[in-house]
């Protein structure tokens, strides 16, 4: 017998891929998990070997779909049709932010055709290597948030500035979003005041990575994010905004053992012909404030 024939081979192969790759059975529950989705997820082969996929969040970023019911979940896909896919989800690092990945999915057949499991490999998305990019020139240039690692609220400033000239000359039209998280005052008192630069880094590192490469994420007044988004029109600025107050509380922080998610408020605002700077923060900070008045963890962008 040739020695390629040996399965031990192929699994050495498999480990060493940059790529993740696992496989789950027909229960979801994880059989094997390679080096390279230890790398890219931060979950050891032993966090997650013998439990179900469902407990590690990997493949969803809308909190309200249950995976095991989900017809457009990839695996159930995979399952139900027997035939592969490709998607670009967002999913959970073990360190609580939220990430972009191509991730394509593979029945897997017994010999007698019948799906008996199925193996899904993946990688980060190209965004990952574009905020590389951004962060060194912001870092080079002393643009950058020490505590939160997005652009600090100066350069946010001029990219607003900039993006009204641009809208003034070309017509081209972004909307911008500000956001806050909830009831910071309550995680202070409650784990103490280090908890916050925690919790900032955490929803920063999730909103920037499931943004476009061109949309700007930027630290604002205290506590507070601003989101650039350009070529967006005003009708799309509160969709964009729903889908990112979902991607925070899809997010989770640990703190000294205790994993907890938490909730964000949403305002917005698109540009519109003769717009200052300061005409258009002034609308984005109006529909947070009618999202406050409302109890919060919501999204208004007021006409």
């Amino acid at each position: 017998m040739s020695e390629l024939n040996d399965p031990a081979i192929y699994q050495t192969v498999l480990d060493g891929l940059e790529t993740g790759v696992y496989i789950v059975d027909r229960n979801r529950r994880i059989r094997f998990w390679n080096e390279g989705a230890e790398k890219i997820t931060g979950y050891l082969r032993q966090d997650v070997v013998g439990h179900f996929l469902r407990d590690h969040l990997l493949t969803s970023s809308d909190a309200s779909k249950d995976l095991d019911s989900d017809p457009d979940d990839p695996i159930n896909q995979a399952f139900r049709d027997g035939k592969p896919s490709t998607m670009n989800v967002s999913i959970l690092h073990k360190d609580g932010y939220r990430f972009p990945i191509v991730l394509r999915t593979n029945p897997i057949r017994n010999g007698h055709g019948a799906v008996i499991g199925a193996s899904e490999s993946f990688e980060k998305s190209h965004i990952a290597s574009e905020l590389r990019r951004r962060h060194s020139a912001l870092a080079d240039f002393g643009c950058l948030d020490v505590v939160t690692g997005v652009a600090a609220q100066g350069f946010m400033e001029t990219q607003i500035r900039e993006n009204l000239i641009t809208f003034a000359e070309h017509h081209i039209p972004f909307g911008i979003l500000l956001m806050q998280i909830d009831e910071l005052d309550k995680y202070r008192a409650s784990r103490g005041p280090a908890v916050i630069p925690t919790i900032l880094r955490i929803i920063a590192q999730s909103l920037e990575n499931c943004l476009r490469p061109t949309d700007i994420l930027g630290c604002w007044e205290q506590y507070q994010f601003l989101i650039i988004l350009t070529d967006c029109k005003e009708a799309e600025v509160s969709l964009v905004g729903d889908r990112m107050r979902r991607i925070i509380g899809r997010s989770e922080i640990e703190w000294w053992g205790d994993r907890f998610s938490v909730t964000s408020t949403v305002g917005g605002g698109g540009c519109r012909e003769g717009d200052t700077a300061a005409m258009l923060i002034e609308r984005a900070t109006t529909s947070l404030q009618e999202s406050l008045s409302k109890g919060g963890n919501q999204v208004t962008v007021l006409a």
